[in-house]
């Protein structure tokens, strides 16, 4: 059974343009990409869809920032250190890579449901 993912009206794909990309926001500005989402989702919590993109942007911030740490402490153990830096790398292109992704869809009017982590709307 496969779900059809809604559709993001004309008037509210900049704000879910604006909630993916916020992710990158973080990357320039502290907290940035935690804020941002949280406001959109505060301020459009009537409207599932932005709703939905605004808390897939918090959560993968969030997922980022926790594996992050995680494998920081993993730094300890010299031996894992060249497998930390591969993760490292593959974190940061998917960090990079899906909010950009996600974006591109939202300007096409089309729900992007982020890989693993990706929540339906509502």
């Amino acid at each position: 059974m496969t779900e059809t993912a809604p559709a993001i009206g004309p008037e509210e794909r900049g704000l879910a343009v604006c909630a993916h990309l916020s992710g990158l926001a973080g990357y320039v500005v502290p907290l940035g990409g935690v804020i941002v989402p949280i406001i959109i989702w505060m301020v459009k919590s009537e409207a599932a869809v932005i709703a939905g993109v605004a808390k897939q942007a918090l959560l993968l911030n969030l997922i980022v920032f926790v594996l992050f740490v995680a494998t920081f402490m993993l730094w300890i153990t010299i031996i894992l250190i060249p497998v930390v830096i591969m993760f490292w790398i593959a974190m940061a292109l998917a960090a990079l890579a899906l909010p950009i992704v996600g974006a591109i869809k939202a300007s096409q009017g089309d729900y992007y449901r982020y890989p693993v982590v990706g929540l339906p709307p509502g």
